[in-house]
């Protein structure tokens, strides 16, 4: 079967072999494997039982990156929102000779009595994975079904599984505006983005739609190809960091690199009705 429904997550397979695993726990997607090979890192200290959010995968950040400030609305919630720690329904699955597709959902009487308080907004989110035989897609759009406009963070937060990630550099941020939460300023990117330490990076106002991570010392690598998705976060916790995450192997940082893509520079505001959607595609190089 194409899409194999478990209790707990979808399992997608596509003819040519390639697979896809989405948790119903935060529609994390925690596994993309094309070319007989897995292309997404999930830690080996991943906490999968949906008591907290997935260290790895594609979590899904709604609707606040990092911590929300005072007075804005949404300084009370817990970091990244609650999207990636809610319990999302599989709304619908279907296939074709070239993909295939489920859709997630979540939406305002899904969420917590707590977080619904934080939050009063009544909204819906449908999260759609295209699984092809050498690409995946991920689409987020967001539904204002209320009365009263809110504005929003979103994030993809892409984890990618990479040989070492010394031995990578990111691709296409070059000419790019930045914020560097490590060293707290900001800065410009000349030339591509390395890893030689811990790296927490925001790319503001993207001028390509495109970005690589070859792996330098090997062949191959991954692209994304971005639609609707204004920002960039690049981040790796190296050596420190790393030791202080209970679900994260002290070595792990040497194997994953996060490009994500998303509206976090700014946030996005939607009326009454109206609805906003972003996607990534990710193939291989």
């Amino acid at each position: 079967m194409p899409i194999a429904h478990q209790s707990n997550k979808a399992v997608l397979t596509h003819p040519s072999g390639a697979s896809a695993e989405v948790y119903l726990y935060g529609a994390t997607l925690t596994s993309w494997k094309v070319a007989n090979k897995e292309r997404i890192f999930l830690s080996e200290k991943a906490i999968l039982d949906g008591s907290k959010a997935i260290r790895g995968g594609i979590p899904l950040v709604f609707p606040v990156f990092g911590k929300g400030r005072a007075p804005h609305i949404t300084a009370a919630l817990p970091q990244h929102g609650f999207a990636r720690i809610s319990l999302w329904k599989l709304l619908n699955s279907s296939d074709d000779t070239h993909t295939v597709t489920a859709e997630f959902g979540l939406d305002h009487t899904l969420i917590s009595e707590e977080y619904r308080k934080l939050w009063p907004f009544d909204f819906s989110l449908v999260y759609t994975v295209k699984l092809a035989a050498e690409t995946i897609e991920t689409q987020l759009r967001v539904h204002n079904i209320g009365d009263k406009s809110f504005d929003f963070n979103t994030l993809l937060h892409t984890y990618f599984l990479i040989p070492d990630a010394s031995k990578v550099k990111v691709v296409g941020l070059s000419g790019v505006d930045y914020v560097d939460k490590v060293l707290q300023t900001s800065a410009h990117q000349q030339g591509d983005v390395v890893i030689r330490g811990e790296v927490d990076r925001v790319y503001a106002n993207l001028k390509s739609t495109n970005f690589q991570v070859p792996y330098v010392a090997e062949q191959g690598g991954v692209q994304l190809q971005l639609k609707g998705l204004g920002d960039v976060v690049v981040w790796n916790p190296w050596t420190e960091k790393a030791a202080g995450m209970a679900d994260f192997g002290n070595e792990e940082f040497h194997k994953m690199i996060c490009v994500e893509a998303g509206q976090v520079a700014e946030f996005v505001a939607l009326a009454a009705g109206d609805s906003w959607e972003g996607s990534q595609v990710l193939s291989l190089l």
